[in-house]
C-alpha cells in the first residue's frame, strides 16, 4: 500500500507512475494530496511555483498521439471510478469506499487513481487506450500502473489519468491496471 500511496505525488511530464513532489502547501488540495480537478481559478496550464518541482520520474519519450482529447480539470478526479466498478475489473466479491484510493476484498487489492502529471517510474511499454497513447508501467513489487494521455498540451499541469494496482493476492495487476484506465478514459468527458 505504501507503493501505492507514493504513486499519489506529482511530477511535470509524460511517463510513467506519479511520484510525491517536494513542498506543495497550497490550498485547493484533495483528499489525494494533489491539486484538486475542480480548480476554478486556474487554467490548469502550468503556473511559476516553487512548490511544483519535478520530480526525479521518467518522462515519456516521443509523440504523445491523442485520439480523442479529454478535459483535464472541471471535475473530481477521485470520483470517476465508484468502488462498484473498480471491484468489477478486480473481480472482486467486497467493494471498499468511494475514492481515489479504493481497495478491495477477495482477492485483495489496492487501487489508486487519479488525473496527474505525465511521469512514471519503473519498466513501461507503450500502448494505446480510446486512440490516445498510455503506457502500462510495471513496478518493482508487482505493482502495474496505466496512465493515458488526455491531451497533448505542453502546457498542461495535469495531462494524464492513471490507475494503478498493487496486488495483496495474486493476480494480474497490469490487466486490472488496464481495465481500470479504459473505464476512467471513457467516463472523463471530452474536452
Amino acid at each position: 500500500m505504501a507503493a501505492t500511496l507514493a504513486l499519489s505525488a506529482c511530477a511535470t511530464t509524460v511517463a510513467g507512475s506519479a511520484v510525491p513532489a517536494a513542498g506543495g502547501a497550497s490550498s485547493g488540495k484533495t483528499t489525494s494530496g494533489k491539486p484538486s480537478s475542480t480548480r476554478s481559478s486556474t487554467s490548469g496550464k502550468k503556473e511559476s511555483s516553487s512548490a511544483g518541482t519535478p520530480t526525479s520520474g521518467t518522462k515519456p519519450a516521443g509523440t504523445v498521439k491523442i485520439g480523442t482529447k479529454k478535459k483535464t480539470s472541471g471535475y473530481e478526479d477521485c470520483d470517476i471510478l465508484t468502488p462498484d466498478e473498480v471491484a468489477a475489473a478486480i473481480g472482486a466479491k467486497k467493494a471498499g469506499e468511494k475514492g481515489c484510493v479504493q481497495s478491495t476484498e477477495e482477492p485483495l487489492a489496492v487501487v489508486l487513481f487519479m488525473v496527474t502529471f505525465a511521469e512514471y517510474e519503473g519498466q513501461a511499454r507503450e500502448i494505446t487506450v480510446g486512440g490516445n497513447t498510455a503506457y502500462e508501467v510495471k513496478e518493482n513489487g508487482g505493482d502495474c500502473s496505466v496512465l493515458v494521455m488526455l491531451t497533448d498540451d505542453p502546457e498542461e499541469i495535469t495531462p494524464a489519468f492513471l490507475a494503478s494496482v498493487t496486488p495483496i493476492d495474486t493476480f494480474d495487476p497490469c490487466e486490472v491496471a488496464l481495465k481500470l484506465a479504459t473505464k476512467g478514459f471513457e467516463k472523463i468527458p471530452n474536452a
